[in-house]
């Protein structure tokens, strides 16, 4: 089986991705030894990052395959048919500790005045 185009790129995104990783740690090694702070990556190392996304991010799209339409008018049935649950229905919950004469905070707050 022959590599596809798309799975070389990705290849080379993940490739691009180590390198520029260990460019940065060379850089920093070097920044050590002279004695200087590190203060941002150096412009080609951005540069490979950023292909590197561009590359994995094609790859990917073009291994997942061909899109397919998003339909609203294909479940005909809407969202309405899966939401009753009864396996899921739990009336043994914390709810029944709250007391049910209490009364809203805007009624006490005008009482009060």
């Amino acid at each position: 089986m022959a590599p596809s185009t798309s799975g070389m790129a990705v290849t080379a995104g993940i490739a691009l991705f180590v390198l520029a990783g260990y460019q940065t740690l060379r850089y920093r090694d070097m920044l050590k030894l002279t004695q200087e702070e590190f203060e941002t990556v150096p412009a080609h190392v951005i540069v490979e990052v950023l292909l590197a996304a561009a590359l994995c991010m094609w790859g990917s799209v073009q291994l997942a395959g061909a899109f397919k339409p998003i339909s609203a008018l294909a479940n005909q049935e809407g969202l309405d048919a899966n939401v009753f649950r009864p396996d899921f229905m739990s009336f043994n919950h914390r709810g029944h500790a709250v007391p049910l004469a209490v009364e809203p905070l805007n009624t006490a707050a005008k009482k009060n005045k």
